[in-house]
């Protein structure tokens, strides 16, 4: 299945290719709700984001600085999350962002209780392995 989507204005893509259902979920942090974010990710699966004009692009980190949330800023979409590793990048994408595509019921859950280690492990072991294409224009 491939699943494409963007911001608003369109600065932000991704394309999401998977061969399985998707669990998708939602977030309960404040940043997430007030994005109305649902999520999903397939670690068996393959993303690629790309980046119109990186003038627009912000990079948003909480506290524990683990991944970036990447936020248009013109249309303030919020397009998915990225985690950067030495194995490599990893992402869990915004699937409200994909015009054709029906979201199945949405699981709400809640990561407060984790250490930054384990947000990092559960992160590159089961976010989408991504590329990430600046200047697609």
């Amino acid at each position: 299945m491939l699943i494409l989507g963007q911001c608003h204005c369109g600065n932000l893509r991704f394309r999401l290719e998977t061969e399985r259902p998707l669990a998708v979920r939602e977030c309960q942090c404040r940043f997430c709700r007030a994005h109305g974010a649902a999520c999903a990710s397939d670690p068996a699966g393959r993303a690629w984001i790309e980046i119109g004009d990186e003038r627009w692009l912000s990079r948003y980190r909480f506290a524990r600085r683990t991944a970036d949330f990447l936020v248009c800023r013109r249309c303030g979409g919020y397009l998915g999350a990225l985690l950067e590793t030495t194995a490599g990048a990893f992402a869990t994408l915004n699937l409200r962002n994909a015009a054709d595509f029906e979201l199945p019921p949405v699981e709400p859950v809640d990561y407060d209780g984790e250490s930054t280690e384990d947000r990092v492990r559960r992160r590159a072991v089961g976010w989408t392995p991504t590329a990430l294409t600046p200047g697609w224009r």
